[in-house]
């Protein structure tokens, strides 16, 4: 992975009947993309302050709970 985090926030949601569809395996993709993300944010040593660094890691946290909740 490179020293640095890129960040896709294009919606991907599918409608079907008026209801959202999910895959299952879109979600395991990305529940898998934000935990190695996260594992390298958290090892990144240059932030502006321990507050910046918390915040980037509870929204990785809260990201990744939308997608458990997929499947």
């Amino acid at each position: 992975m490179d020293n640095y985090t890129l960040r896709d926030d294009k919606p991907r949601l599918r409608y079907s009947c008026g209801k959202r569809a999910y895959s299952r395996n879109d979600a395991e993709y990305f529940e898998a993309w934000i935990d190695r993300t996260t594992e390298v944010t958290s090892q990144y040593p240059d932030w502006n302050s321990r507050t910046e660094k918390e915040l980037v890691l509870r929204r990785l946290h809260e990201a990744r709970s939308i997608y458990e909740h997929l499947h």
